[in-house]
C-alpha cells in the first residue's frame, strides 16, 4: 500500500498574508450565522474579488484554517480559534498557527534548506517555489506566512533561520530586525489620535474580515506596519528598503 503524497500548496500570488489572515476573519464572522459561506458574500464582504478569494483557499485548507468546497468555505475550529485570538493577542494566535504550518510539507523543506545554516529569504523563496506553478512571489509569501506562524524567524540582514525550539521569537522584540518578529509590540504606547472622521467612524463599524488599511494584523510589507517601518532607526530602515527591492526583484522575475 503507498502513502499519498501531500500535496504541495504555495499560499497565493494575489493577496498578501495580511490580507489572507483577513479574508479568513471574514470568513469566520459570516460563517457564526451560516455553516458554510459562499465565495461570492466572502469576497464581497471582504473586498476583494471572488476570483483573488478562491485562489487563497487551497492554502489556508491544507494548513488546516479552512474547509474548502466548490465555490463554498467554511471555517475549523482551529481557523475559528485563530480569528478569535488574532485581533485581540496577535501573539497567542500565532502559537496555535505554528503546529499548523509545522505539518505543511514547506516546514520539513525550509527545515532542510536551513540545515546548514541561514539563507537570504528570497533564496529560500525560491527554493520552496521550486517546480511548482505561479508567480514567484508566491515563494515569499510562503516564507512570510512561515515567519507568522513562528517556524522561521527573521534576522537584521534579511536571512532566514529556523525558529527555537518553543516557537518564541527573541525576547528582545524592540530590537528585532525587519520583519522578525510580526506580531505588533504589546507594550507600544500609540500615538495620539487624530481627529476623528467620517472614515475613520466607518472604519470603526466595520466587522471583522472586511478589508482595513490597518487593521488587527494590519498591512505588512516584509512583516511591518506602516507605523513600525516609520519606528525603524535609519542603518535597518535601510536594511529594509533593501529588504523590499529584492523582494520586488524575485517577484519581477521570469519563472525559473
Amino acid at each position: 500500500m503507498s502513502g499519498a503524497v501531500p500535496r504541495r500548496t504555495l499560499p497565493s500570488g494575489r493577496s498578501s498574508p495580511a490580507q489572507q489572515i483577513n479574508i479568513l476573519l471574514g470568513l469566520a464572522f459570516l460563517a457564526e450565522h451560516a455553516g458554510e459561506v459562499q465565495r461570492d458574500r466572502l469576497a464581497q464582504h471582504a473586498g476583494r474579488s471572488p476570483a483573488t478569494v478562491g485562489d487563497c483557499m487551497a492554502f489556508l485548507s491544507d494548513v488546516g484554517l479552512v474547509r474548502a468546497g466548490r465555490g463554498r468555505y467554511a471555517v475549523t475550529d482551529h481557523g475559528r480559534a485563530f480569528a478569535q485570538l488574532w485581533p485581540k493577542d496577535s501573539a497567542r494566535a500565532r502559537l496555535l498557527l505554528r503546529p499548523l504550518l509545522q505539518a505543511h510539507w514547506s516546514a520539513e523543506a525550509a527545515d532542510q534548506h536551513l540545515a546548514d545554516g541561514p539563507l537570504p529569504q528570497e533564496q529560500l523563496a525560491k527554493r520552496l517555489r521550486a517546480g511548482l506553478p505561479g508567480v514567484p512571489l508566491r515563494g515569499m509569501y510562503l516564507v512570510e506566512w512561515l515567519v507568522i506562524g513562528l517556524v522561521l524567524v527573521r534576522d537584521e540582514q534579511l536571512r532566514m533561520h529556523l525558529a527555537p525550539p518553543d516557537g518564541v521569537p527573541p525576547a528582545a522584540v524592540p530590537e528585532a530586525g525587519p520583519g522578525k518578529d510580526t506580531a505588533p509590540e504589546a507594550k507600544a504606547e500609540p500615538p495620539a489620535p487624530p481627529e476623528p472622521d467620517e472614515r475613520d467612524e466607518r472604519q470603526d463599524e466595520r466587522a471583522p474580515g472586511e478589508d482595513l488599511a490597518e487593521g488587527a494584523a494590519g498591512t505588512t510589507l516584509l512583516g511591518l506596519t506602516r507605523r513600525e517601518v516609520q519606528a525603524l532607526p535609519d542603518a535597518r530602515y535601510a536594511a529594509f528598503l533593501e529588504g523590499v527591492l529584492l523582494s520586488l526583484r524575485g517577484a519581477l522575475a521570469p519563472p525559473a
